[in-house]
């Protein structure tokens, strides 16, 4: 017996070392920037972190809470973590904090209670305070029907049939969904758990709509008794709102639909720019990122959104407020491009508010799109409008000329999000942009494009294995990827690479041709447009070669070949273009030298 006890005791040592082992792995990954590594970490420690939380608080669905709030402080100070084996221990610890945290001074709710809370206090019987809508919805919650059949008592009948006809008049507030639960749990007398099967939600879930409904009902019923009138963002908000888009036609479109978003949105404002002017301060048109893994067309988003945005919504002139996150517990696309956003939950009030907002303002909202039509996987669009009642947006599609609308559940679990709202111009001025302030920009998109080529993005994902190659040399990984015998090119991401990165390089001509430069800087700048519009040509053969569509045909050799020549081709002429462009820079230096001297 002692020998299978200390057998057993060997064996049970073994796993925990081994635990800490996994875990100090995952740790240091996660450290590094790998989001999928934390998502195994609380793989493994999610139910233990939960039964502490249940120990400690009594509540399950308080609980819950406790956990998601621990779990988000651990993802965000994970760096802090410096024995990397210990991860269970400390995430206990911070899990404790939070259930403690709640529970002082009764929770968050304070002198509110959870109604999960309300079935312990059922044996107290309490008083009925017909002039308390709490109280009401509490009596309403302990089967009311059956405590007035009980009872036999007229008047109280009579209190409850008034105050029925009142909470019913006071429903409008809610939106469909909350009124649909609210009438399952107070008057249908459902239990959470039917109700959650019912809506295919989880009881965490139901309970927040329960305590969102009666919040909302409370604040207009003060409304209503004192006879004020609704504000507007409260339970009186406006029920829906759609802004009258300006025409978008396809000759304005562009395949970048970052940029595409962009100029949607000021045009909405009254602030028409030429879509070269976009493209080129923007410089999305002198960008290109190959993937290092194959022609996966996912190197077209990766970079440095929020920066990126604010910089190019700065040179255009405009304040901007952007809303950011990646969902927890959620495959998450594009991982190189947003592994630096906070992990948020899918919880409505943490993204609807900021749309409403600003299409109440009469202002669209840029959003990033991960349920784009075919043939494209995910791209940004722009929100014009929601329906409270039907509880969608409205959006625009790159496939779609009438747009389209998506539910609010379908906004809220976006895996990815992103979305942003325009506040106002930086500077309000209303002479026009001085020759100078245009050059000046002219100058900063230029270097910018020279330095990109030669040394490429400054961006690089956290995450180790997600890698890209970018400026001039991108060309280089492309071609190798067509001709290496043991790289399976994507035939998808082949197509809109090609698609994209042929007109990007046509809206670098264009904007070059607009620029106001003058004498032998101009004329080095106008050679660089023309080398430019060669490689967009060459790259438009490609993309006529393999179109961007969605195509089980496999590539060849001969056809891999025959764009690796193209590539070649576009490669030669960019770099000629680049080579323009060094020299008028020489020459800018050289002038501003001499004004100085």
């Amino acid at each position: 017996m002692y020998v299978e006890n200390e057998a057993s005791a060997i064996v049970k040592d073994r796993v925990i070392v081994q635990q800490y082992e996994i875990d100090s792995t995952l740790v240091e990954r996660a450290q590094q920037g790998d989001t999928e590594a934390f998502g195994e970490l609380i793989e493994q420690h999610r139910s233990k972190a939960c039964d502490l939380a249940k120990r400690m608080t009594g509540d399950p669905h308080m609980a819950d809470d406790v956990v998601q709030d621990a779990l988000i402080r651990a993802f965000m100070h994970l760096g802090s973590l410096a024995d990397t084996s210990r991860f269970l221990p400390w995430l206990h610890r911070i899990v404790r904090n939070q259930a403690n945290m709640r529970l002082r001074r009764g929770g968050p709710y304070r002198k509110e209670r959870p109604f999960t809370s309300m079935g312990a206090a059922v044996s107290e019987e309490p008083l009925v305070d017909w002039e308390n809508l709490d109280s009401i919805l509490y009596h309403l919650a302990r089967t009311a029907t059956d405590a007035a059949v009980r009872d036999q008592d007229p008047q109280e009948n009579l209190l409850r049939k008034e105050m029925y006809e009142t909470i019913h008049a006071l429903l409008h507030c809610l939106t469909p969904k909350e009124r649909g639960i609210f009438r399952a749990y107070f008057f249908r007398q459902l239990g959470p758990e039917e109700i959650a099967s019912m809506y295919r939600m989880t009881t965490g879930s139901i309970y927040t709509y329960i305590h969102r409904s009666r919040q909302k009902l409370r604040k207009e019923h003060i409304r209503v008794a004192l006879g004020l009138i609704p504000e507007k963002g409260e339970c009186g908000m406006i029920r829906n709102k759609v802004l009258q888009m300006p025409d978008w036609p396809a000759q304005i479109s562009v395949k970048s639909t970052f940029i595409d978003s962009i100029g949607r949105m000021l045009a909405s404002m009254g602030d028409r720019r030429e879509m070269a002017e976009l493209m080129g301060v923007s410089s999305f048109a002198f960008r290109m990122k190959i993937s290092d893994q194959t022609t996966f067309a996912d190197s077209i988003y990766i970079f440095d959104w929020r920066r990126t945005l604010q910089t190019f919504m700065g040179e255009l002139g405009y304040k901007i407020t952007m809303l950011c996150g990646q969902l927890s517990d959620s495959p998450i696309p594009l991982l190189g491009a947003v592994e630096r956003f906070p992990v948020v939950l899918p919880i409505e009030e943490s993204v609807l508010p900021f749309i409403r907002k600003y299409i109440d303002l009469g202002k669209p909202v840029l959003y990033f799109d991960t349920q784009a039509s075919k043939p494209y996987v995910h791209e940004w669009s722009v929100i014009y409008g929601y329906d409270e009642e039907q509880q969608i947006v409205y959006l625009s599609d790159q496939m779609l000329i009438e747009g389209k609308t998506l539910t609010y559940d379908e906004v809220t679990v976006n895996p990815v999000r992103f979305a942003a709202g325009i506040d106002g111009v930086l500077e309000p001025d209303v002479r026009p942009i001085r020759i100078s302030e245009q050059k000046q920009q002219a100058e900063r998109t230029v270097r910018f494009a020279v330095n990109y080529a030669r040394n490429g993005c400054e961006y690089r994902p956290m995450t180790s294995y997600l890698k890209y190659t970018s400026g001039l040399i991108a060309y280089n990984r492309w071609i190798g990827h067509l001709r290496n015998s043991h790289v399976v090119p994507n035939r998808y991401g082949l197509g809109q690479l090609s698609a994209v990165y042929a007109e990007a390089k046509r809206y670098a001509s264009l904007y070059l041709r607009s620029v106001p430069f003058e004498g032998e800087v101009m004329r080095l700048t106008l050679l660089a447009s023309d080398a430019y519009e060669q490689a967009a040509e060459a790259l438009e053969q490609l993309s006529s070669y393999v179109p961007f569509i969605r195509s089980s045909e496999m590539l060849l050799p001969d056809m891999l070949e025959t764009c690796a020549v193209y590539l070649e081709k576009a490669k030669e002429f960019e770099t000629a273009a680049v080579g323009y462009l060094e020299e008028a820079l020489t020459f800018i230096r050289e002038e501003k030298g001499s004004k100085y001297s």
